[in-house]
């Protein structure tokens, strides 16, 4: 058989509408790609790629990323969303006593976090260069709008749960230009996760503690099993008694004391210093079988909460601290040289061992 063989004329790349089509068909592929990096550009708000960032020019929007930026680079905070020292909103609270003395004196901006207003008037004078958005729960069109009318750029930061954190270290570590120490501290709390899941790895579920979080002044006030502010329960591996639908973002659910009775956990931790001291007094109380066995905790705060109120990276050294009282036996955690190694890491704080013994009694 001979072989067809085709004319020069007949060739498709000889023929003048096959070329065009053919730059035509380029032009719209340069066109779909330059419309996709825009459209990626303005999610973000066309954040300044120079990096570093000036001194004090990062926002955190809600306590989360804000303290997020403080343990990567303190020097780059614009401000604080509460006020430090005290009790806040919510339950929010901060001891200056563990915050680096030169970011003591950073200003209250506020922020979108339910039951906080943003201050508008200090964060246009703070003038920062970039906000933080906190994701999946506070990253809204409405609060980018916001922020993008008085010319703040905004990324959003995925902190939906303690498994982020390694990610978000690196990442905001990266764009705030302090990829190594983003690097060090996604690794250190990696450990930390490995460390949580080998423990609960020991704990049958059948062998695992119950344990109700008190809140509120009464103590009748809660969080449930899954709710953001209850991360360190399951991270230790206990059995949060409430199991109810979270009706909000804010939590404290109001319960009954029937039910806390019904319930009956085996442990009890508690955010209020008034209630936990309180606890043992009550007539109401003495029927729980955490009360009767001295298995009552109260949540440590320094220099931010180890729980929640905010959730942020202290409840990596939550999580050890309470997967030690749930099963010290399988944990095997010296939760003092664990408070310190966690300071030194993640604080830029030196503890000495009576400093640590005392942040744990409190």
């Amino acid at each position: 058989m001979k072989s067809t063989k085709l004319s020069e004329s007949s060739r498709p790349s000889a023929n003048p509408s096959y070329k065009v089509w053919v730059w035509f068909s380029l032009l719209l592929l340069l066109l779909l790609l330059w419309f996709a990096y825009s459209g990626r550009a303005m999610a973000n708000d066309n954040v300044p790629s120079s990096t570093p960032f000036p001194p004090h020019s990062v926002y955190g929007t809600a306590p989360p990323v804000t303290l997020l930026v403080y343990s990567l680079d303190p020097k780059l905070l614009a401000g604080w969303n509460f006020p430090l020292g005290g009790m806040a909103g919510l339950g929010m609270s901060a001891s200056p006593e563990y915050i680096l003395p030169a970011e003591q004196e950073l200003p209250v901006l506020g922020g979108w976090d339910p039951g906080d207003t943003p201050q508008l008037g200090k964060l246009l004078a703070a003038r920062p260069r970039l906000a933080l958005l906190w994701a999946p729960y506070l990253d809204r069109p409405q609060l980018r709008e916001e922020l993008q009318r008085i010319g703040v750029p905004s990324v959003a930061v995925p902190l939906a749960t303690l498994e982020d954190y390694p990610a978000a270290f690196r990442s905001v570590g990266k764009l705030l230009g302090v990829s190594a120490r983003g690097d060090r501290l996604a690794n250190d709390f990696q450990q930390i996760l490995e460390h949580l899941q080998q423990i609960r790895t020991r704990v049958p579920q059948n062998q695992r503690k119950t344990v109700y979080y008190a809140e509120g002044i009464d103590g009748l006030m809660t969080d449930s099993a899954a709710s953001p502010h209850t991360q360190v329960i399951r991270a230790a591996g206990g059995a949060n008694v409430f199991t109810a639908k979270p009706t909000s973002l804010k939590g404290m659910q109001q319960v009954s004391m029937g039910q806390v009775l019904a319930w009956n956990p085996d442990v009890i931790i508690v955010q209020d210093p008034i209630f936990y001291r309180r606890i043992y007094s009550l007539p109401a109380w003495k029927g729980v079988r955490a009360v009767q066995t001295h298995q009552v905790y109260l949540v440590p705060r320094a220099p931010f909460n180890w729980m929640d109120r905010p959730p942020s990276f202290m409840m990596g050294i939550g999580s050890l601290w309470l997967a030690n009282i749930l099963y010290p036996q399988q944990a095997k955690i010296d939760i003092v040289q664990a408070t310190i190694q966690f300071f030194h890491q993640f604080l830029q704080v030196d503890l000495r061992p009576d400093q640590a013994k005392s942040i744990l009694q409190s």
